[in-house]
Parts: C-alpha cells; sequence; structure tokens
C-alpha cells in the first residue's frame, strides 16, 4: 500500500530500482577494499616472518632446534631468492616420487636398524664354552653354481647347432643371508666366532681338501683368530673324490703341519696319557677296500707305512648305513658320526637309530657323534643325496633332533651347520627377501637362540648325569666332562 502511494507511475518505479543497484554496487565497492587491504597486509607479513625465519643466520636459533625443521630449512631455502619472497617451485612428478620413495627407505632402513639392536640385546646367550659341541663352518662359502641351459631348438631334426650354450652361474641358497654373499675377512671372522661362541659352541670343523695356497692361507688365519675367541679348530677330510690311500696320507700330511698352532683343537686321552686332535673323515665307508688296517694302533708306532705315523689322532669315521658303523670298527677307527642333519634319509642319521649305534660305539670301545642341524633345504632340482628335504617347522626339528641326542648321553655332538648356506643348513642370521625363505616367525638370531638353549640343556644334563654317578664306581667315557676321552 505504501509503495502504491508514493509510486504511481512505472516510470518512477525504475527510477527508484536503479538507485537501490548502485547503492548496492557501492557498498560492495567498499566492503572488498577493506578486505583485500587486510589480506595484503597479512601476507606481506607473512612473508617477511617466512623470510626471517629461513634465511641463514636470521631469526632467533634455540640449541635444541629439531633435526626435522633443520631438515626442512635446508629444503626451503634453495626455494626462496635473497629478499624472502617465495618462489613456486616447478612442478616434477618424477622428482617428488624420488622424494617420497627415498624418504620411505630411510625411515625402513632406521627401522631394520632398532630392530636389529632390539634383537642382539635380547638375545640367548652362554657364558660357557663346552668342546664337546662342536660345529661344522664353511669358508669360503660356495654361493652360485653353474647350471649348463638347454640348447636352442633345431629348426630342423637334422640340423646340428654351431654354438654350445655357455654354462650361467645362479645363486645356489634357498635363504639369503642378513651380512649378503660375504667372503671371509678378519671382521668377518670375528662376527661369526663371537656368534659361535655367544652359544656355547667350542670348537669349529672346516672343510679341508688340501693343495691350495688360498685354502692354507684361510686356515692360518681361521687359527690365529679363533683362540682370541675362546674357540678351537679341527678338520674334516673328505675323501668322496679320491679313496685311494695317497690321497689320505698327502691330507695328513698337510693336517699335521697346523698341529702346533694354538687354536688347533685336542683332546685329553686317558689310555694314551697324551693329547690328541681329533679328526672328521668323510666318506670314510668308502676305504675299506684301499685303507686295510693302516689306521690300526700298534704299542710302538713303528709300521712304515702306518697313518698313524704322519699324525696320530681320534678318527671319527662318517657312516651312512648300519653296516658302516662294523666297517669302520675293522679299519681300526675311534668312533663314528652320522653327518647329514636330516632324519629318515639313512639309518645313521634316523634319530630313532642313534641309542643302537651309541649301544655299538660303547660295546667295542667307540665313540658315537650324532650330527643335529636345523633342517635341509638343498635348492636343486634333482637333489644329490635324493628327496632329502626336510622343513624346520618353526625350530621343533632342530628341538627333537637336540633331545634324541641329550637323552641318549652321547659325549660329542657336533652341528650341521653355521653357514652351509647351499644345503641350507645354516644357523647364522638370515635376511627376509623375496624369492627366499627365512626363519618368520622369529628374529633373524632365531636358530643361534635355540643353538645357546640346547647346548645350555646338554650341559645341564651331563652335569647331573656326573652327580648322580656314584662316587666308587668309575666314569665312563661319555660323562667326562673336563674334555677327556677314554
Amino acid at each position: 500500500m505504501l509503495l502504491k502511494k508514493y509510486v504511481k507511475t512505472r516510470r518512477k518505479v525504475k527510477i527508484l530500482l536503479l538507485f537501490a543497484i548502485i547503492g548496492l554496487l557501492v557498498i560492495t565497492i567498499i566492503v572488498l577494499g577493506s578486505t583485500g587491504r587486510n589480506a595484503a597486509i597479512e601476507l606481506l607479513l607473512d612473508e617477511r616472518f617466512i623470510a626471517r625465519a629461513y634465511r641463514p643466520g636470521g631469526g632467533e636459533q634455540t640449541p635444541e632446534k629439531p633435526a626435522v625443521v633443520a631438515a626442512a630449512v635446508s629444503l626451503l631455502q634453495p626455494q626462496r631468492d635473497r629478499g624472502g619472497v617465495i618462489v613456486p617451485e616447478k612442478y616434477d612428478e618424477q622428482k617428488i616420487k624420488a622424494r617420497i620413495i627415498q624418504s620411505k627407505m630411510d625411515l625402513m632402513k632406521q627401522q631394520q636398524q632398532r630392530d636389529h639392536e632390539a634383537e642382539q640385546a635380547s638375545r640367548t646367550t652362554l657364558d660357557v664354552v663346552t668342546t664337546a659341541v662342536h660345529i661344522f663352518y664353511t669358508a669360503p662359502v660356495p654361493w652360485y653354481k653353474s647350471k649348463k641351459p638347454p640348447p636352442p631348438p633345431a629348426e630342423h631334426p637334422n640340423d646340428v647347432p654351431l654354438t654350445t650354450p655357455r654354462p650361467v652361474r645362479i645363486l645356489n641358497t634357498a635363504f639369503y643371508p642378513a651380512l649378503g654373499l660375504y667372503k671371509p675377512s678378519n671382521s668377518l671372522l670375528a662376527q661369526h666366532f663371537e656368534n659361535i661362541r655367544s652359544c656355547g659352541v667350542g670348537v669349529l670343523i672346516l672343510s679341508f681338501t688340501g693343495g691350495k695356497a688360498t685354502e692354507a692361507a684361510l686356515i692360518h688365519q681361521i687359527l690365529e683368530l679363533a683362540p682370541q675367541h675362546n674357540l678351537s679348530v679341527t678338520f674334516e677330510l673328505s675323501a668322496a673324490g679320491n679313496q685311494s690311500v695317497e690321497f689320505v696320507r698327502q691330507q695328513l700330511q698337510e693336517i699335521a703341519s697346523y698341529a702346533s698352532l694354538p687354536g688347533f683343537y685336542r683332546v685329553w686321552s686317558q689310555s694314551r696319557g697324551v693329547a690328541l686332535p681329533v679328526l672328521y673323515v668323510s666318506n670314510a665307508y668308502k676305504l675299506s677296500d684301499s685303507l686295510g688296517r693302516l689306521l690300526c694302533r700298534t704299542p710302538s708306532l713303528v709300521e712304515p707305512d702306518g697313518l698313524r705315523r704322519i699324525l696320530d689322532a681320534f678318527f671319527i669315521g662318517h657312516i651312512r648305513l648300519k653296516s658302516h658303523a662294523d666297517v669302520l670298527r675293522r679299519l681300526c677307527f675311534d668312533g663314528f658320526y652320522s653327518k647329514l642333519p636330516s632324519n629318515g634319509a639313512v639309518f645313521a642319521s634316523t634319530w630313532k637309530n642313534w641309542s643302537y649305534l651309541k649301544s655299538f660305539a660303547l660295546s667295542y670301545k667307540m665313540l658315537f657323534v650324532p650330527t643335529v642341524g636345523p633342517g635341509f633345504a638343498e635348492r636343486n632340482k634333482f637333489p644329490r643325496h635324493g628327496d632329502i628335504q626336510r622343513h624346520r617347522s618353526n625350530g621343533r626339528y632342530y628341538g627333537v633332533a637336540w633331545r634324541t641326542a641329550i637323552l641318549n648321553h652321547v659325549g660329542f655332538i657336533n652341528i650341521a651347520s653355521y653357514n652351509n648356506w647351499p644345503d641350507g643348513s645354516q644357523i647364522e642370521e638370515v635376511m627376509p627377501r623375496a624369492g627366499f625363505l627365512d626363519y618368520n616367525p622369529g628374529s633373524r638370531t632365531k636358530y643361534l637362540d635355540l643353538t645357546a638353549h640346547w647346548v645350555g640343556n646338554f650341559l645341564k644334563t651331563r652335569q647331573e648325569a656326573a652327580a648322580a654317578a656314584a662316587p666308587a664306581s668309575p666314569q665312563n667315557c661319555y660323562e667326562l666332562l673336563n674334555g677327556t676321552i677314554c
């Protein structure tokens, strides 16, 4: 009604609407002008603050400045000019992805380092070292094997291939070591020996082939370094490739040259009244035709052909079948061992047969040394020992082998192995890696901890057996704790 009273014509309505629009435009311009001026002032203050904060040497520097802030400063400084004005960075997707990936890798390395330090702090170790537990040690490790690729298919059945494909080297291990594909060095050997000593193992078994200058230098290096870690060294002679007596004689002559070194393992013999080495002989049952009775002991040891004239020792032979124990008895060996850590593969490596082998050894005053291992994972399509792969079963396989050996009250136990990676029987640390097996669930030092645990149980059982024996009754060879053999 009020609008009809004062605005009686259409022309006056148009003039009124025009003035209203002009008034709204003026108010909008005034409001926007004041907001832009305040924003400009705030932007200028922000730029001055950032330039003062990130200018080298400018601003207040606190001594407890975090490392993250320092890294941010170094990243932002190249992106600003001398006046402190922000220079927009050109967008580069590849650089941003590379920066993100690098930061993730750095975080992963830091996490792995923290995990490794936590594992080392929580490791199971033994303060005592026993020479009744021996472990096979491989140096150097044969990381690669040669595989001959198949020939290319011929275009015609009667075609003859003009070239022979070259052998290809492939990695010969089912696990990947935490230290990488290493080569022997002083620092590496020291680290290995410290791990072995912390498990309570006192004797290393080195495979000896002889005739190589590099092998002789490495053996000298190991024999000099082992006593620094309270370890001793013995050898395993190999008679696999050459079963002749002259080959065994040559190996004994080379081993005798190391007998004077302080790291050479010896054990006291009650019956002979002298400290003698303990030598293992691989595939000893194959020497029956050529060896004869050259290892037999006589009162004077003056026979010109006797092998004990070269080096008198306790010779422990490798057996596989039940009849091999009697073969080594007739060859005058001092004992026998099973070597293969694969339950059920052969008679000697089957756990339920160890009680028989122990009784046989006691009957003829010999030594039976069982071989325990965490598993067997030979990475071959056609393994050289047949289908004898044995899964680790999260450490249960290793535990049953140890428990069986301890319940049979044996005097010596050897472990296969510390670092025989091609056979997959190692207890050394591993690294989880795509395409390889690992110790999950569990830490990288899982089998080092289990070894220390079972060596402690072995020592405890022997001490309890010695304490339970009657004082007047003589102890048998398997109950002596002071490195003595009958």
